[in-house]
């Protein structure tokens, strides 16, 4: 005789099987409801003209659409339950179940089913986990093993113990650095002289790369990607050339930099021709306004005769700078009002005869007197000058903040201090 809990299970597995029944009765529609036998009832079938060998007799084959889930005993309960299953209240106290379509449907209590998902979330993050500590380790000990020199077997007695504690120290680009904690991060040393910008942006090392902080240090690739998975990508309030320029960014959402789509350069078929081939698939914008136009060089000359001229007409010396906004982004915010020329032109070059913008698509037009001007000026004095607004003591706004990545840099006590080696090695 059948226990009340398996009573009560018998009773959810008919509901859930009702329902079923049901969905597969309202998919299948008021012309497809020929009613099929259910597998294991007895079933007569009408007899059928034969067209088959003379005399010859054959048995007609059932042909089942739909599999329903019928159960031993429960098939009456399920069917008197059917009608009015949507107006039956649940009972909380009942417990619930999900079904899962894994390999095979499956039946699961949902209790049972809400663990499994924590368990496997656990197991999913402890995986990720275990394989980026691994990955840190290998980069951790490819970069110990290119700064420490080969150690050479000695027989004539036990080491001796270290005299001093000095820091190791490297050279990368001219800048003295001290290796620490186990070379996650390289400081600069107290009596170098040169500013955070005389730091690489990114260095190399020994097939491991480092990045530029703020203060001029370097901190190793793995710490700087763990930050950023940890806390996502911190943005820069700042327009992303690319993007401005171009319409797109490769990036996408892991772009630093703030991509504006009403900020974009114009096109250039739809300014100079009125139409365009890509249509609304364009990504350059096709709004010609005064922050986005550049200025009309036959007006600059007095021989511009077009009366539907689309570029800007505004008076402006030929000895004027170029616009940085508009030379970088496309787009200037002053619009007609910027005291600069508006044209597309690389504005560094223009300006100073040196552009420093890695990969600048933008054109270089040598001017005679830009040139005499970099030519007067000394080397020292040209370095101070012609150095774009980015360059200086500062870093970059991009550099990547110390007291961000530093909770994820595993401290040691000690330092790397290393006895009967050499002290420096330089990296250029």
């Amino acid at each position: 005789m059948p226990t009340p809990e398996d009573q009560e299970l018998m009773e959810q597995i008919a509901q859930v099987a009702g329902q079923i029944n049901r969905h597969k009765a309202h998919r299948d529609g008021p012309g497809n409801g020929t009613s099929y036998p259910a597998r294991g009832s007895y079933h007569r079938a009408a007899p059928y003209p034969h067209t088959g060998y003379r005399g010859g007799r054959t048995r007609p084959t059932t042909t089942y659409r739909n599999k329903t889930l019928v159960l031993n005993g429960q098939s009456q309960a399920a069917s008197a339950a059917s009608p009015t299953e949507e107006n039956v209240p649940v009972d909380p106290t009942t417990p619930s179940y999900v079904t899962k379509n894994d390999r095979h449907l499956q039946l699961i209590n949902k209790s049972v089913y809400e663990k499994e998902a924590q368990h496997r979330a656990q197991a999913i993050d402890h995986t990720t986990r275990r394989q980026w500590l691994q990955r840190d380790n290998r980069e951790k000990a490819r970069f110990m093993n290119t700064i420490q020199p080969h150690r050479t077997n000695s027989v004539a007695g036990p080491p001796t113990p270290l005299t001093s504690a000095s820091r190791y120290e490297i050279e990368v680009g001219g800048v003295r650095f001290h290796v620490v904690q186990q070379g996650s991060k390289l400081i600069k040393a107290p009596d170098d002289v040169n500013p955070p910008s005389a730091t690489p942006k990114e260095a190399l090392i020994g097939g491991v790369k480092f990045h530029r902080t703020k203060n001029g240090n370097l901190v190793r690739h793995g710490i700087v990607k763990a930050q950023r998975l940890a806390v996502g990508v911190k943005k820069v309030n700042e327009q992303c050339k690319t993007f401005a320029w171009n319409g797109s960014c490769p990036k996408g959402p892991t772009c630093r930099y703030i991509h504006d789509a009403s900020k974009t350069a114009v096109c250039r078929d739809w300014l100079l021709k009125g139409e365009c081939l890509r249509g609304d698939a364009c990504d350059l914008s096709h709004e010609v306004t005064d922050e986005r136009t550049p200025l009309c060089m036959h007006f600059a000359k007095g021989k511009c005769n077009n009366a539907l001229c689309s570029y800007i007409h505004v008076e402006h010396a030929q000895t004027d700078p170029v616009c940085r906004a508009f030379g970088i982004y496309g787009y200037c915010d002053m619009g007609t009002s910027c005291p600069d020329r508006h044209v597309f032109e690389c504005p560094d070059f223009s300006n100073t005869g040196i552009c420093k913008m890695k990969g600048c698509k933008r054109a270089h037009i040598d001017r005679a007197s830009v040139l005499r001007k970099a030519s007067l000026r000394g080397a020292s004095e040209e370095m101070e000058d012609l150095s774009s607004d980015d360059e200086g003591a500062a870093a970059d706004s991009d550099d990547v903040d110390s007291d961000e990545v530093e909770e994820f840099i595993r401290k040691d006590d000690d330092d790397l201090d290393f006895a009967d080696q050499k002290d420096f090695i330089g990296f250029r």
